[in-house]
């Protein structure tokens, strides 16, 4: 009986110890998502295509008439290209599983992260007959996954972490795009489903050792693409992805 009793007791003080260094939990919470480009813009002039100058084959065609009024033939006109302008941060979520191992101070936590992120897209085509420059919205959906490794320190209540992420990006989805550049925009989506890495910077807090609540920048260490392509036109890019985390997880 005595034997039993030491035996409980050792395996009570184990765990408890363990438990000191080696917590896990699950998380969730919202991001806030923006791409940035770089060097990506249109040219101000346009022109008409060889074609249908005086000379051309289809120079009779140059002019057309639409509910009785002339217009330029939008088939005669060289577009620009596109110009993409990233809008302001957007919402989205995430979801997932988190351990932490404490060794000398500090404290190395892996997670698995689900998320969900939305990036809205200002751009401008010559989409209408008279050649002018008209401005849409398209939103690109995509899910990921998402595996930081952050090492930390606590001071006083607060904790302060760093560390890289790596995420997997599962198929994108635009919406709200014509279907040109809903086309156009293959380059970017493919972009989007490779793995991208970056870094991660935050602060946090326990709550009676069961609440954990984080806040986060995250930031990019690789670009999403190098290229977009519209019809002939090609652009070069250098797309880029941060986000603002926060979160609310539950440790057991």
């Amino acid at each position: 009986m005595k034997k039993l009793v030491f035996l409980i007791a050792v395996m009570l003080v184990a765990q408890a110890s363990f438990s000191q260094i080696f917590t896990w939990g699950v998380k969730a919470g919202v991001n806030s998502t923006k791409v940035s480009f770089d060097d990506f813009s249109i040219e101000n002039d346009i022109t008409i295509k060889p074609d249908y100058l005086p000379g051309g084959p289809n120079e009779d065609d140059l002019i057309i008439t639409v509910d009785g009024q002339e217009v330029i033939n939008p088939q005669a006109i060289n577009r620009p290209g596109i110009k993409f302008e990233p809008k302001s941060y957007e919402m989205g979520y995430h979801f997932g599983a988190f351990a932490r191992l404490k060794v000398l101070g500090i404290y190395i936590q892996p997670e698995l992260i689900f998320s969900h992120a939305e990036a809205s897209i200002d751009f401008s085509d010559t989409d209408n007959l008279a050649g002018e420059l008209e401005s849409s919205t398209a939103t690109i959906k995509y899910n990921s996954f998402d595996i930081p490794v952050l090492v930390g320190m606590k001071l006083g209540p607060a904790r302060f972490n760093l560390g890289p992420v790596a995420s997997f990006k599962l198929d994108p989805n635009v919406e709200g795009a014509k279907a040109e550049v809903k086309e156009g925009l293959t380059s970017f989506s493919d972009a989007t489903e490779l793995a991208t890495f970056g870094g991660t910077v935050g602060v946090g807090i326990d709550i009676l050792k069961k609440v954990t609540v984080d806040v986060r920048y995250e930031f990019p260490l690789s670009k999403l693409g190098d290229e977009v392509n519209i019809g002939d036109n090609s652009f070069k890019t250098d797309q880029r992805q941060s986000q603002v985390i926060g979160s609310i997880g539950f440790m057991f």
